[in-house]
């Protein structure tokens, strides 16, 4: 679906229209499909763009740092964000192609926080999210849900 230049726009484009209702000051994304999104949307939208690193990516400059609860396969990551890349008081919306758990956007949701900013909402191409993580992150706006899926 990203290789696909018309699948590509599509995809940005609908998540751009998600995103924008949230009237977002930055988009975030995580390594590595949120570092392929977010930018694109960031970028439809006019707003600037903000990576969250896996496992002691690279990462210049003052960070915070926190290791996520289990995913679906039962691993867990340690997700990284620079401070000076969020604000006080910015509404960030985070970008990705999937959530399953939720334990990486709920991580993401708790370094935003931590920078004192705020996650507004996550938008992703298709959720599969579970209750729980439903109920620790703020709304999940999707293109389709997994059940949707052929």
């Amino acid at each position: 679906m990203l290789r696909d230049a018309d699948s590509l726009s599509v995809i940005v484009r609908g998540l751009a229209r998600l995103a924008g209702g949230e009237r977002p000051d930055v988009i975030a994304g995580i390594e590595s499909r949120g570092f392929a999104l977010g930018p694109a949307v960031a970028v439809a939208l006019g707003v600037g763009f903000a990576p969250l690193r896996k496992d002691g990516g690279m990462f210049p400059g003052d960070t915070v740092q926190q290791v996520t609860d289990a995913d679906y396969r039962g691993n867990t990551r340690t997700l990284l964000a620079r401070k000076d890349h969020f604000e006080r008081g910015q509404r960030v919306v985070l970008v990705d192609d999937w959530i399953e758990t939720g334990s990486q956007a709920i991580t993401a949701s708790q370094l935003i926080t931590t920078c004192e900013a705020e996650l507004v909402a996550v938008v992703v191409i298709v959720d599969e999210a579970s209750t729980t993580a439903r109920s620790r992150l703020p709304p999940i706006r999707t293109l389709l849900t997994a059940a949707e899926l052929p």
